[in-house]
């Protein structure tokens, strides 16, 4: 039996972009990227929805920019969110674990300068969380990775707990065949050659260390010395010589200029380039009220291109091909049903943001969940009414709207439409598009 002739639509999730002659074609859901010459425009301007066996029509259709009538683009895009986020039997396990609350820096954005500092994890609870982290793998047999982030406070002032946790699951990842990985986010004042081999041991493979500016900038925002400054630097430079973790640099935002200069320090005189990745991440100051305002993410848009410009033309544009978007499920691997954040007293949250903050906490790892808002409002759909511009952005597949956590907060992360230009800006600079 013949099957009737079927009818084809445009994606919804579209974006066009015209550079003189020539315009650029981005499926958010895909992920493609065509270059469409005056011919290849008109023939998408004019598409009659049949597909008419031309090689323009099959590499359209082959790469998203036209689905099938009848899809409802959105109401995909919805369940696979909700599959994301209820999936009990999912094949993946993401655990954030805070050992202690203490820190040897006072960065002035930290969210955890209003929270309860002084939780340390005793070894009693360590013993716990790591039976209930592979009780969590035990009871689905589905799973076939874990991945533990190493969070606090600093993490480095409890490696006895991390290795203590550690062994115990990577014993049990081992004998059941699952794959294990794990990474932390630090300061790196630690880090040195002592703690570094103990890292190794425990499969620690990444670490993430905000390093705010050159030594000035740094003091200053962290509350350190000089010399913090230049033993976090050793601390990196001999942690990449010797191969054992991927050092991932984060600037602090709206300041372009210093971060060119750090960024030309490190790779430059510290000869760093090609053995670790620079990030320049928006970072919101936690101790302010959130009012967030829509000019202050705009400025950072404005710091971090001039940032991105200046990479790609002094470094190329692998040195910053780690931030290029891609296609998500949903807001990020926390809101997942079993992903959680575990607290140094053995308490749980939905978001490590939450960490020392007892109005978030939503069960603990002896059994007791408590079915409540502080786990609930991280559940909230992109059909929730509170997103419902998320409903009609042709970039919804790639930011799943926003973080959970900020909304929570009442943080107004960003402009959205500053966002999509952002988004788009990294996607032509991805395909090697001047912009």
């Amino acid at each position: 039996m013949a099957r009737p002739q079927e009818k084809f639509k445009l994606s919804r999730y579209n974006v066009f972009h015209q550079v003189g002659d020539m315009q650029y074609m981005w499926n958010t859901y895909t992920g493609a990227l065509l270059k469409l010459d005056q011919a290849a425009q008109e023939y998408v301007k004019s598409f009659s929805g049949d597909d008419d066996n031309s090689i323009e029509f099959r590499l359209l259709k082959d790469n998203g920019f036209v689905v099938c009538q009848q899809l409802d683009e959105y109401g995909r895009v919805l369940i696979e969110e909700k599959q994301g986020l209820f999936n009990p039997n999912s094949d993946h396990l993401h655990i954030v674990i805070v050992p202690g609350m203490g820190c040897n820096y006072r960065c002035s954005y930290c969210f955890e300068s209003k929270s309860d500092l002084t939780g340390i994890m005793t070894p009693e609870i360590a013993v716990d969380v790591a039976e209930y982290v592979c009780e969590q793998m035990q009871s689905n047999s589905n799973i076939k990775s874990l991945q533990v982030i190493w969070f606090g406070g600093e993490p480095l002032l409890y490696v006895d707990t991390m290795e203590n946790i550690s062994r115990k699951i990577i014993e049990y990842t081992q004998k059941n065949g699952i794959k294990y990985s794990a990474w932390m986010v630090t300061n790196g004042r630690f880090l040195d050659k002592d703690t570094l081999e103990r890292l190794k041991a425990i499969v620690v493979e990444k670490a993430q260390i905000t390093v705010d500016g050159l030594c000035d900038v740094y003091c200053k925002s962290k509350g350190a010395s000089p010399d913090d400054f230049e033993i976090v630097i050793d601390n990196i430079c001999h942690t990449v010589e010797k191969g054992g973790l991927g050092i991932s640099l984060n600037i602090l935002n709206n300041n372009a200029t210093e971060a060119i200069r750090i960024t030309d320090y490190l790779l430059k005189q510290r000869n760093l380039i090609g053995k670790i990745q620079v990030f320049f991440h928006q970072i919101l100051d936690y101790c302010q009220p959130p009012d967030i305002s829509k000019p202050e993410y705009d400025d950072y848009i404005n710091n971090f291109f001039q940032w991105a410009n200046y990479m790609i033309e002094e470094y190329g544009l692998s040195e910053i091909k780690h931030m290029f978007r891609k296609r998500k499920t949903t807001a990020c691997e926390l809101v997942k049903v079993n992903n959680v954040c575990i607290g140094p007293r053995g308490e749980i949250y939905k978001c490590f943001r939450h960490a020392g903050v007892e109005p978030m906490i939503m069960g603990d790892i002896w059994g007791s969940r408590y079915f409540n808002e502080a786990e609930s409002v991280f559940y909230s759909s992109v059909d929730d009414p509170a997103k419902q511009e998320c409903s009609k952005c042709e970039c919804l597949p790639l930011c799943m709207g926003d973080c959970q956590a900020f909304r929570v907060n009442k943080f107004e992360r960003y402009n959205c439409e500053a966002h999509k230009k952002t988004m788009l800006k990294l996607k032509l600079l991805e395909g090697g598009v001047s912009i």
